[in-house]
């Protein structure tokens, strides 16, 4: 699976979308490796279209006609309900994609999201949060994408 990949990703959460200031943010995946069903590449969001700066990771797996794999980003972007967008000098949180291929296995379409977390209310009350979700869609490409 040493390929090259361009797609898309977006929130379901409309506010959120509305916030980013795009209708969906584009990235690139560059599958670097693979053995066996496993997988790993690097990552770049589209700047342009509200995605991150840095180059991630990408680590997963195929199974058949599934994919899942984990994006690793070295940076954490925090979207301001008013758009504005301030990277901290935090790791992100592990964002897990997963989708089913075309017939063809020259597209692949599914959800991502990060996993729950418990957050605390005024420091006692536990919730459980997930910072967002959302669909996703990317197709194989002969591009050279990423040095």
């Amino acid at each position: 699976m040493i390929e090259n990949w361009k797609g898309y990703y977006k929130f379901d959460n409309e506010k959120i979308q509305n916030a980013m200031g795009f209708e969906k943010t584009f990235f690139t995946i560059v599958i670097e490796s693979s053995e066996g069903i496993n997988f790993q590449g690097k990552v770049n969001d589209d700047v342009s279209t509200g995605g991150m700066q840095e180059t991630g990771i990408v680590i997963g797996k195929v199974n058949k006609n599934t994919i899942q794999f984990k994006k690793l980003m070295p940076k954490n972007v925090i979207i301001h309900e008013n758009g504005y967008r301030e990277t901290v000098d935090k790791k992100h949180p592990t964002l897990y994609y997963r989708g089913t291929f075309s017939e063809d296995k020259t597209e692949i379409s599914g959800e991502w999201f990060f996993k729950r977390k418990i957050v605390f209310l005024f420091g006692v009350v536990p919730i459980l949060f997930r910072p967002g979700k959302g669909t996703w869609s990317m197709k194989k490409t002969s591009d050279q994408l990423i040095e």
